[in-house]
C-alpha cells in the first residue's frame, strides 16, 4: 500500500521531479565532459537523475502506454530515435577522431607536415627533451607566434620524449628568471645539462615586400637545429681547401656561398680552412676534406697528400666547374673517375631559360633517394660531365646518383651559336656526380669515400633556393663523413602567397556567400515546408 502512495506523490509532483532528474543526468554528464574525468560526486549525479526518471515512468506508465499507442506518437517516437542515433553516431565519430586524428596537408610546400629530418631527429632522441615558450600577452598573439605553437605541438605528438609548454612570463615571472629570459617568445630546449635558446628573430624573419617588410616564419628549421644541437656532442670539422681560388664561404652575394655554409652550421657541423700546399697536413680531425669550385689546378705534392690521406679511410669532396684542371688525375685513376672536357646541356630537363642549368635525373644512391622519393627536383647549372672508368684500386664501388636524360649531351664547341649535339660530344645520359667508396682493409668499419660533382655553382646563394640544391649538398656531405644518419630532406620555410582581388570579385564574393546562398537555403526551406503543409 505504501508504493502506490508514493508514486502518487510522484503523479502529484510530475514537473519537478522530471526537471530534477533531467538537471541531475545532464548536469553529471556535463560535469564529465568539462572536466575530462568522472569522480564520485559526478558519477552520483547520474546516477539520481536516472533513478528519478525511472520513478518518473513509473508513475506514469498507464500513460505512456496510453500514448505510446497513438500513430503519431509511434511516428514522433520513430523521428526522436532516429535523431538520438545521428547524435550518437555524430558524438561517437568525434570521439575517435579526437582520440586518433587524421589530418591533410594541402599546402603546396607541406610546410605544415615535418620534414623526414625533424622526424628522424625524435625519432632518435636519447633522453626526454623538455621545451618552453616564454610568452607576453601583448606580444604573443601574432600568427607566426601561434604558428611556432602548434609547430611545437606537433614535434611532441610524434614523441614521448618530447615535451611542450607554454608558460605565461606575466602570470608566472619567476620561471623566466629562473632561467634568465629576458626577450618575450623564447623558446628554451633543455636536455640534461645541454640548453638552446631559440630567440623569436631566429624562427620568424623579415623580408621586404616592396615598401613592407613582412614576416617570414622559418619555425622548423630553428627547433630542428635545436632539437640537434640537444641530442648531438659530436662537431664534425670539415676542412674546406684554399689556395686554388675556391669559393668564399662567407660571401653573401648571390654568387656566394655563405648560406651553404649556414646550412652546415645548423647541421652542427663545422668548416674550417686548410692550405694543404703550405700545411703539408691534413689534420687529425678532419670528417671530410672538401674542394669548392677550385680555379687553378692542385700541386703534385697536394696531391699527394691527398692520396695518402684517403689509402688511410679518408673522405675526400670536390666540386670542380667547368674548363678548370683539377691536378688530381692520379687521384681520379685510382678510384675509376673521369673528368670530362665540356659543359652539359639538356633540353628537355633543364631550368628556364638556360639548357645548360640542367635538372637532372637521380639514380640509386642513399645520397638522393630522400630526393628521389620526394620529387625534390636539384638544378645544376654549368656543370661538366663526370664519368666512371676501370679504377685502379680492388673492390671499389662506383655510383654515378646524377645524370641528364638521354637527351642530354656533354657540349665540347663551346664556341657553338646553335644548341646542336656535335660527333664529339658525350651523348646522353651523361654523368654529372660519381659517389666511390673502398672498404679499408685494416679497419672494416672505416672507409674511404669520395665524391665528385661537375660543378660547384648549384651551391651558391642563387641556387641554394632551388629544391634540392641545399639537400643535394649537405647530404653529399654526410655520407662522405659516414653520417648515413643526418642524409634526409631538412625542414621548409615557410611561403607566403597573395591573393589580388579586384573590387568586382569583392563584390561577388560578399553577396554570393552573405546573401544569396543564405538567402537560397531559406527559400528551399520554405518550399519544403509549405509542400508537407499542404499534404
Amino acid at each position: 500500500m505504501k508504493l502506490p502512495a508514493f508514486f502518487n506523490q510522484v503523479r502529484s509532483s510530475n514537473v519537478y521531479v522530471l526537471s530534477a532528474g533531467l538537471m541531475l543526468l545532464f548536469g553529471g554528464l556535463l560535469a564529465v565532459l568539462i572536466l575530462n574525468t568522472t569522480n564520485w560526486w559526478n558519477i552520483t549525479l547520474v546516477i539520481l537523475g536516472l533513478i528519478a526518471l525511472a520513478f518518473f515512468l513509473m508513475a506514469n506508465l498507464a500513460e505512456v502506454k496510453a500514448v505510446g499507442k497513438k500513430r503519431g506518437t509511434v511516428v514522433r517516437a520513430n523521428l526522436t530515435l532516429i535523431s538520438i542515433a545521428m547524435f550518437g553516431i555524430v558524438i561517437g565519430f568525434n570521439y575517435v577522431v579526437s582520440r586518433h586524428p587524421v589530418r591533410f596537408d594541402m599546402t603546396s610546400n607541406k610546410i605544415f607536415t615535418l620534414s623526414d629530418q625533424t622526424l628522424d631527429a625524435l625519432k632518435k632522441l636519447p633522453q626526454d627533451v623538455d621545451v618552453t615558450m616564454f610568452t607576453v600577452p601583448q606580444r604573443s598573439s601574432s600568427p607566426e607566434i601561434l604558428k611556432a605553437q602548434q609547430l611545437l605541438g606537433e614535434y611532441e605528438k610524434h614523441s614521448s620524449k618530447f615535451h611542450f609548454r607554454i608558460v605565461d612570463g606575466v602570470k608566472n615571472p619567476s620561471e623566466p628568471r629562473r632561467l634568465n629570459i629576458t626577450d618575450a617568445n623564447t623558446v628554451v630546449f633543455q636536455c640534461g645539462d645541454n640548453r638552446k635558446d631559440v630567440l623569436q628573430r631566429d624562427y620568424v624573419t623579415y623580408a621586404m615586400q616592396g615598401r613592407q617588410p613582412m614576416p617570414k616564419f622559418q619555425g622548423e628549421a630553428a627547433f630542428t637545429q635545436a632539437l640537434i644541437a640537444m641530442t648531438n656532442t659530436t662537431h664534425l670539422v670539415f676542412y674546406f681547401t684554399q689556395g686554388h681560388g675556391e669559393k668564399d664561404m662567407n660571401d653573401p652575394q648571390p654568387d656566394g656561398f655563405n648560406q651553404f655554409k649556414s646550412l652546415l652550421e645548423k647541421q652542427n657541423y663545422e668548416d674550417k680552412s686548410v692550405t694543404l700546399l703550405t700545411g703539408g697536413k691534413i689534420p687529425d680531425d678532419a670528417a671530410v676534406v672538401v674542394a669548392l669550385g677550385p680555379q687553378k689546378p692542385f700541386q703534385p705534392s697536394e696531391e699527394k697528400l691527398l692520396s695518402d690521406y684517403l689509402a688511410k679511410g679518408g673522405k675526400f669532396v670536390l666540386f670542380i666547374d667547368p674548363m678548370v684542371k683539377s691536378g688530381l688525375e692520379s687521384v681520379f685513376k685510382d678510384y675509376g673517375v673521369k673528368l670530362g672536357n665540356d659543359i652539359v646541356v639538356d633540353p628537355t630537363s633543364y631550368a628556364y631559360p638556360s639548357p645548360s642549368s640542367v635538372v637532372p635525373q637521380y639514380s640509386y644512391h642513399a645520397i638522393v633517394e630522400k630526393l628521389s622519393s620526394s620529387h625534390l627536383q636539384s638544378v645544376l647549372p654549368y656543370s661538366r660531365s663526370v664519368q666512371k672508368v676501370d679504377p685502379a684500386l680492388k673492390n671499389i664501388t662506383q655510383t654515378v646518383f646524377l645524370q641528364t636524360t638521354d637527351k642530354g649531351w656533354g657540349m665540347t664547341d663551346l664556341k657553338a651559336k646553335t644548341l646542336k649535339q656535335g660527333p664529339g660530344d658525350t651523348k646522353g645520359p651523361v654523368p654529372m656526380a660519381i659517389a666511390c667508396e673502398l672498404p679499408n682493409p685494416d679497419n672494416g668499419s672505416k672507409k674511404t669515400r669520395v665524391v665528385v660533382f661537375g660543378g660547384s655553382n648549384f651551391l651558391c646563394n642563387q641556387f641554394l633556393q632551388a629544391p634540392g640544391n641545399g639537400d643535394l649538398g649537405l647530404n653529399a656531405l654526410s655520407w662522405a663523413a659516414e653520417e648515413e644518419n643526418k642524409i634526409s630532406i631538412h625542414p621548409k620555410e615557410d611561403e607566403t602567397r597573395y591573393l589580388n582581388l579586384t573590387v568586382v570579385s569583392v563584390n561577388v564574393m560578399f553577396y554570393l556567400t552573405v546573401i544569396l546562398i543564405p538567402l537560397g537555403t531559406l527559400l528551399v526551406g520554405g518550399i519544403l515546408w509549405y509542400r508537407r503543409r499542404s499534404l
